[in-house]
Parts: C-alpha cells; structure tokens; sequence
C-alpha cells in the first residue's frame, strides 16, 4: 500500500499546524467559515473559522486527519477562482499517501492539483454561474485556507447536497489506496452512481473491530457499506475472532442505524495466500452476517464485485482505477436505490 511520493516530506513527528491567513475583509473572498460556502460529505469537522477548515474522522489512528470526498462548494460566475490550502502534518503515516485534491465543476471533474502546491488557480472561459466543488484527497492532511476570485465575480446559493449519506467503513481497499486521485476510488463512485453523499470511514490497515461501528453514530447514512478482512489474512487472525468481531460491528451498526441497509462485503480477489486462506475469511464474514444480520443486513461476495485477475490490482492487493471502477459498478446493482 506504498504510495509513490512526488517530493520529500517533514520528518515523522514534525507538526506546525495550517498557519491560516489573517482573515480579509473582501467581498471577493471566501474564508472557511463564510456562509456563501458549504461543506459536505465529512464525518466530522474540527475547525471551520476565519483561518481553516479542517475534517476530521472517529476512529483515532494515523489517518484520522483524512478526509476521503469531503467538499468545500460554492457558486459563482467568478472567471478566477484561487484555492489556497495548507498541509497540516496530522496524517502520522508518511508511507502511503495521497495529495491530490480534485476541482469538480457542476458535477464534472474538471482540473486536479498537489494539495502540498498551497495555492492553485482555475482560469474559467465567460462569467457564468457554476457549482464549484473543491474535493479533499483520500490521503493527506489538507486544510482550505481560502478561497479568492477576481474583483465583480458574484456568488448565489448553491444547490443542495443529496439528502442521503453513504458510509463506507473498512480498510484502505475502501479508504482509496492506491487509486490515482479521490474520484477514481469505488466509494466516491458509488455514491456519484447511488446519488448520496459520501462519508468514507476507512481506514488503511484497519482489522474488524466491534467498536469501528460506532463511528457510524451521528452521520445519519441511509446506506453503509463494510468491507473488510484482507488485514485480518495478513495478520492470520484466528476465524472465530474474526467472525466475532465482524458480528459485533453487524450488531452496533444496526443499533446505531436501525433503519439503513448495511452491507458487508467480503475481501475482494487478490492471488497471495496463507496458512488461513482468504475464501475462509469470506466464509467467515458470510457466517457472521447469517448470525448476526438482520434484515437490512446483506452479505457481498467480494470475489463477486471485481475481475478476479491481476491487472485490476495494483499491488496484487489494491484495485487500480480500473478495478475500483468495476467495484463501484458492481455494488451499484446490489445497494438499494
């Protein structure tokens, strides 16, 4: 799950906070916290003031920083609009990241940037009122400092977010790794295609764990996907832990959301092997929904979501663009509208 890195970075345990900027008096900018602004598809916010705006997520580990899909949105016929962003140090693994925040334009993805670039400029073509959407990387820890656009733009309210949330727990196969940028990984997929928004909760290196569920508390998600296991056959954990653990976070999820569809999903192909094989940890996750599921609760075949070849995967564990394409595709059919 090692990703590539463009450049070098602080040395682990470095930590200056997003400086912010001192907050300007324009009507031509947007601080974090300005109400011509909208953020989105987050599980938790830390800051929103006139310095950051900064999410944060539940479960405490090393990726409690990201933010997989979350947005910051606004509307305007600005024809220059200038994001600055901040690197904030508070994501603690330096192996395996992401910084790449995505642009969307009335739904489309439009342009990309290296979160670590602090400032990046969108020239548009005509003053004409767009939806603009800044999409948070699957692996960093990015703050928006604020956003400028030229003297005359105007902005106007943008359209609503969907009314519905989707929740993706697991491991970093749904965190995102090791996709090229946030809007290849098959969560935000999914929701695009289930017409939700997203509130990704995986995390990288994550084993199932019970109490994981309760970070399902307060996101009022209709829809919930956990996928899970590919850690648990790299640790060899015993079955009847894993099962256990499995039915535990089936019974807090559907305590914490009694009335969403939760789906849990099985490890998806990959060809390494062990002493405990990966289609006994399938079975296992199978069993635990049979035990403990009710009757929102339905169990996905992993082997059943993806080619089961090699060149979907990247490192004969993550999908690749291609694959988590097919994943989102597939998942689309079974999660219900």
């Amino acid at each position: 799950m090692v990703a590539v890195l463009a450049r070098p970075l602080p040395s682990e345990g470095f930590h200056t906070p997003s400086p912010g900027i001192p907050p300007v008096a324009s009507p031509y900018v947007l601080l974090p916290n300005d109400s011509r602004g909208q953020a989105s598809d987050y599980a938790g916010i830390e800051e929103q003031s006139p310095l950051r705006l900064r999410f944060v997520r539940p479960i405490v580990n090393a990726y409690q920083y990201c933010s997989p899909g979350s947005r910051y949105r606004f509307q305007t016929d600005a024809t220059q609009v200038t994001f600055t962003v901040a690197y904030n140090n508070l994501v603690t693994r330096y192996d395996a990241r992401n910084y790449i925040a995505v642009v969307l334009i009335n739904g489309a993805v439009t342009a990309s940037f290296d979160s670590r670039d602090v400032s990046y400029v969108l020239d548009l073509v005509g003053a004409t009122s767009r939806l603009i959407e800044l999409v948070w990387p699957y692996a960093d820890g990015m703050d928006l400092i604020q956003v400028s656009v030229n003297v005359g733009a105007n902005f106007f309210t943008p359209a609503a977010r969907p009314s519905g949330k989707l929740v993706t727990g697991g491991d970093s196969i749904t965190h995102g790794f090791t996709t090229t940028k946030i809007t290849d990984t098959w969560a935000y997929k999914l929701a695009v295609l289930k017409s939700r928004q997203l509130v990704n909760i995986a995390n990288g290196g994550a084993i199932a764990v019970a109490a994981d569920a309760n970070a399902l508390i307060g996101t009022g998600a209709d829809r919930v996907t956990y996928m899970i296991g590919y850690n648990n056959f790299g640790a060899q954990t015993a079955l009847a832990t894993f099962q256990a653990a499995v039915e535990g976070w089936i019974n807090n999820a559907e305590a914490n959301l009694p009335t969403a569809k939760i789906y849990i999903v099985s490890p998806i192909y990959s060809p390494n092997t062990n002493t405990i094989t990966l289609a006994q940890y399938r079975t296992s996750a199978a069993a635990a929904v049979t035990a403990a599921g009710g009757a929102n609760v339905t169990y996905v075949n992993g082997l059943s979501i993806m080619t089961n070849n090699v060149d979907r995967l990247v490192d004969n564990i993550h999908p690749n663009d291609l694959g988590a394409g097919e994943i989102a595709t597939a998942l689309a059919a079974i999660v219900a509208a």
